[in-house]
């Protein structure tokens, strides 16, 4: 009972900072100076702090790629430093514009939106990509609580329902990209559809490196999703201080698409799902998976494999003409990739390839655990899984 009553009153809090902050209204175009800013929020008070810093140097060494009247914008957190804000542009190159004098949460709501205010509010522009840096876990609430951790508190994460809810106070972004494992999931992507353009992310694994800031940098700023996208797939395989990286998963979501798509997965999904039905384990073993390492997580099913193996071809097909809509652009570097220490299976469903991962509840004991937090998620009720006993 008092662990209900604290998430009552820490969300109703929550609830008030924000409508606090709904006042400042959209920008006046007048006041607009810069046709692109691309915003980086890194997360990198953990065990990726050495990432971020590779990621910062990608972005200088490839700085004549910005386009003119365009910047990068950089926030980071690392876990040896107090947060600072760099602008980057083609002229000037790389230049601290805020340096933070004590420690910060990083994944905290109400700090990223403040940052992420700070950061439009002095770079006015007519369009905003945004990109975070973290370690990650999809949807899941509970487990590993989707991005972060900051480790100057307590290993805090930041889930995605209070990420949507930052996100609706701030301009609407071409694309949220997130060069984060796990996190290319149709329960994000569908969460986030009102606040961008473009979900782009992996459903599995990502390599250590992450991005080649160097080679995606001006489809950043352009908020071009397929350069971004083919530029991080073609960049792999490759060799770097030594460790051989195969490859990435990697696709686009088109968020105008996800209304569709979600009305027409709740009909197959309160027929194959209804009164508390799930699949066999026999039955998943057919569907693609996007992990083995993380086994117990088992979010980790292609969306397209799964729709595959519980529908006639006749209702497969009708149903992936409108996925195809949706993640018009999904790559997956010759059917395998890698991080250093991690042990991704192949693509070995590679004709239903869809590189966005769906979760499917079981009576298990990780589905007792995240059962109930699907309920968050705004795909609970708009796919149909709120009438199947889930």
């Amino acid at each position: 009972m008092k662990s209900k009553l604290l998430y009552l009153i820490i969300f109703i809090g929550t609830v008030f900072a924000f409508s606090a902050c709904s006042d400042d209204g959209p920008l006046d175009p007048e006041e607009e100076t810069y046709e692109n800013i691309a915003i980086m929020y890194w997360m990198g008070d953990n065990s990726l702090t050495r990432w971020a810093e590779d990621d910062i140097n990608e972005l200088v060494q490839g700085k004549d790629n910005i386009p003119d009247n365009s910047k990068i914008v950089i926030y980071v957190d690392k876990a040896d430093a107090f947060p600072v804000i760099y602008q980057l542009d083609a002229e000037n190159g790389l230049q601290v514009w805020k340096q933070y004098t004590q420690e910060e949460d990083c994944t905290d709501s109400l700090t990223l939106l403040n940052n992420l205010k700070t950061i439009v509010k002095n770079f006015p522009a007519k369009n905003y990509g945004l990109t975070f840096g973290a370690h990650g876990s999809g949807w899941v609430w509970r487990q590993r609580r989707a991005l972060g951790p900051d480790y100057s508190h307590s290993s805090n994460y930041l889930n995605i329902p209070t990420l949507r809810g930052v996100l609706e106070h701030l301009p609407h972004f071409k694309y949220v990209f997130f060069d984060v494992c796990f996190m290319q999931c149709i329960e994000v992507a569908y969460e986030l559809r009102n606040v961008t353009d473009w979900v782009i992310g992996s459903p599995a694994e990502i390599p250590n490196p992450g991005a080649p800031y160097h080679i995606i940098e001006k489809a950043m700023c352009n908020g071009d999703v397929y350069g971004i996208v083919n530029g991080y797939d073609s960049y792999y395989p490759e060799t770097l201080n030594g460790v051989y990286f195969k490859g990435v998963v990697i696709s686009a979501a088109k968020c105008s698409e996800l209304d569709n798509l979600a009305t027409t997965t709740a009909n197959y999904i309160k027929n194959v799902f209804g009164n508390r039905q799930t699949l066999s384990n026999n039955e998943t073993l057919k569907i693609q998976k996007y992990s083995s390492e993380f086994s117990s997580y088992t979010f980790c099913y292609d969306m397209s494999s799964i729709m595959y193996n519980i529908l006639s071809l006749e209702d497969y097909n009708q149903w992936t003409d409108n996925f195809s809509n949706t993640v018009p652009l999904r790559k997956a570097k010759s059917g395998e990739w890698t991080a250093k220490y991690c042990y991704n299976p192949t693509i070995y469903d590679p004709d239903h390839f869809g590189g966005i991962s769906m979760y499917i509840p079981k009576d298990d004991y990780v589905g007792n655990i995240t059962n109930a937090d699907l309920r968050h998620f705004q795909w609970y009720k708009d796919a149909g899984w709120d009438q199947t006993g889930w």
